[in-house]
């Protein structure tokens, strides 16, 4: 049996987020997906790049509690599998937050809980 390791409750709920990663020049690149599942220490998503753990990555997250604003959030990779091994370019890439501020971790809490209360 696998080894529960989460340290926060983890929600599975579609977010829309942008992502960012330096390419091969150094120069940060943009790609958008959707947050595969999200917890008050870090979320999942869809990648169509891999990633290395400890790569540092950027967010612009959409929560539904500020319709109008982007969140930025900065992240460490914990992992990046193949979606489908040998049949799809896509990934699944986990990460950690870092550096998040105290409005960021309240406002991913609020956002989870209300979602749970539902």
């Amino acid at each position: 049996m696998v080894e529960e390791r989460r340290k926060s409750v983890r929600i599975k709920k579609m977010l829309s987020v942008r992502y960012a990663y330096p390419d091969e020049n150094g120069v940060k690149k943009w790609d958008i997906t959707s947050v595969r599942d999200i917890s008050e220490t870090g979320m999942s998503i869809t990648t169509e790049h891999g990633f290395s753990a400890n790569d540092t990555l950027t967010f612009l997250v959409k929560i539904p509690s500020k319709p109008l604003d982007w969140e930025e959030f900065t992240g460490r990779v914990v992992c990046s599998e193949s979606a489908r091994p040998g049949s799809s370019p896509l990934h699944i890439t986990r990460v950690e937050f870092i550096n998040l501020r105290d409005e960021q971790k309240q406002l991913v809490r609020e956002y989870i809980s209300w979602f749970l209360a539902k």
